[in-house]
């Protein structure tokens, strides 16, 4: 078994059988002066206030003289086993436990001490058993010190621990509420926050950025930060502006795409900003996704753009429309004269006069969608199934599609009841329909799709053609890919579905091209639901 903490004491100090021996001889002589000697310790003890003030009145001093004299018994008796060690600890306890400062018990052990080696070096027997009581009398003086000196040290290790559960408890405590300030903060914030070291390297990536980017933090921590959330052609730029902002300068904020998918985008603004920690400090990026914003101003601009070139196009179609009439007019004339002549060198008129006029009917037709674009007329509201407009639609363009080689298939189950202008409806089918057709070219394949979206009704063109370029202003006036086009087609469709209150979306790239629109006037009519 391994040594107790009593045995290793009486072994520091050589305390043996022959000390017991003379400890226990020496009781005779020494008991009658117990009383004696308990007197002078408490007598020394009041003299110092501190150490008096533990006391509650003089009968409790009485008390602890009997007590005393029966420790000064015990300690010349033994016997000195750990029951022996244990009670001597648990009077060191009650010091402990009372506050009684250490330099008061010191002073009582010399005290003891004190005397009891007075009493030694007077007792009647041989200089030799004197100086073997002596120390005996020392050496178990020293381990009483020893044992009330481990009381105290055992009460200031317990005091120490629990100070360290306390401060264990106050810091879990701190950490618990640094958590949850850093959910509520970091976590459940709308905005996108993200912290990358000195090289770059993603530490920190909050669940919004997970949404936006379809990664888990797991997977983005130690990517890199511009790799992740900068398009290839931004990232010399952006860095730069991080650099600035670590150097301790202001740099403005960054907005541009992050890819969210394959072929998917949305519009984030970033605010850069330093967190100390470390030799160097952490970059934290902060975003606010302005999709929605960005596509509103956008739309506004374009709308702005759209009114303005209406009204110019209104004036121009006015002036043109007249004297367009009169030569159209005059070159029917012209032709009927000519075919009365029957003369073979005027066959050459003719050919002219004919191309000429069918390049007035063209010219006609461009004037047509101007007014038709400059000039809306209002909304004609009705009740009506998107769906079964859409199969009209669709029924009516089928011959024109087949004899372009393109399958046209229309993909809904349900009835989607909405209220707008049936005729203007058809009009735009009609539009992205007839580009549809002319971009996927022979082999092609147009799908119209038709469905209730959040209660809106929501229509989708996708053809498998080549698509356009990535800037292309496709709804800009008198844009076109066509030879033959007005580029006044999808500006038309546009301006149909802004003014329906509606939203307009278009995606392209080699392979599919979508167009989708939501009407927002949506409702359940019994009479229309399938």
């Amino acid at each position: 078994m391994p040594e107790t903490i009593f045995e290793e004491l009486k072994r520091y100090v050589r305390f043996g059988p022959q000390d017991e021996t003379a400890l226990r001889e020496f009781l005779p002589e020494v008991a009658p002066q117990f009383r004696p000697i308990t007197e002078i310790f408490y007598r020394r003890v009041k003299d110092h206030p501190e150490a008096a003030s533990v006391f509650a009145d003089d009968a409790q001093v009485q008390r602890l003289q009997v007590t005393l004299c029966a420790w000064l018994e015990l300690l010349l008796t033994g016997p000195w086993d750990e029951a022996y060690y244990e009670r001597r600890a648990r009077i060191g306890r009650v010091h402990v436990k009372i506050s009684l400062p250490q330099r008061y018990m010191f002073g009582a052990m010399n005290l003891i001490r004190g005397e009891l080696l007075k009493l030694a070096e007077s007792s009647p027997r041989d200089a030799d058993s004197r100086v073997v009581l002596q120390r005996a009398l020392n050496k178990i003086l020293d381990v009483e010190l020893a044992i009330m000196l481990e009381s105290y040290r055992q009460a200031f290790v317990a005091n120490v621990q629990h100070e360290e559960r306390l401060e264990r408890d106050d810091l879990a405590r701190q950490l618990a509420l640094s958590e949850a300030r850093y959910d509520e903060i970091v976590e459940k914030a709308e905005a996108l926050i993200s912290t990358s070291d000195h090289t770059g390297h993603i530490v920190l990536f909050n669940s919004k950025c997970e949404q936006l980017t379809g990664v888990s933090r797991a997977d983005a921590r130690g990517r890199d930060w511009l790799e992740m959330f900068v398009l290839e052609a931004d990232r010399a730029e952006v860095a730069h502006m991080q650099q600035q902002v670590i150097a301790g300068c202001p740099a403005l904020a960054y907005e541009g795409p992050v890819q969210t998918a394959p072929h998917a985008q949305r519009r984030v603004r970033w605010h850069f900003t330093t967190l100390p920690g470390g030799s160097t400090p952490a970059l934290c990026a902060i975003g606010i996704d302005v999709t929605n914003e960005y596509d509103l101003g956008v739309r506004t601009r374009r709308a702005e753009r759209l009114a303005a070139l209406g009204t110019m196009a209104a004036g121009l179609a006015h002036e043109i429309r007249n004297p367009l009439n009169s030569a159209h007019l005059q070159l029917n004339v012209a032709r009927r004269r000519l075919g009365r002549a029957k003369r073979n060198d005027n066959d050459n008129v003719i050919k002219a006069v004919e191309l000429a006029e069918v390049e007035m009917k063209r010219l006609a037709t461009l004037v047509q969608d101007f007014l038709q674009f400059a000039r809306p007329q209002p909304l004609r509201l009705s009740q009506i199934d998107l769906r079964d407009t859409a199969r009209a639609v669709i029924e009516f363009m089928t011959p024109e599609a087949k004899a372009a080689g393109v399958r046209l298939q229309l993909e809904s189950v349900v009835s989607v009841p909405i209220e707008v202008d049936e005729e203007k409806v058809k009009q735009v089918l009609l539009n992205l329909l007839r580009n549809a057709i002319e971009a996927t070219g022979t082999n092609g394949c147009v799908a119209v799709r038709i469905r209730k979206v959040d209660g809106m009704g929501e229509l989708t063109i996708e053809d498998d053609g080549p698509g356009w370029a990535a800037d292309a202003p496709i709804f800009e006036p008198f844009f076109t890919t066509k030879d033959t086009g007005t580029g006044l087609g999808l500006a038309i469709v546009h301006r149909i579905v802004m003014d329906h209150g509606g939203t307009l979306d278009a995606n392209s790239r080699p392979g599919r091209t979508t167009f989708t629109i939501q009407f927002p006037r949506a409702y359940q009519s019994a009479s229309l639901n399938a």
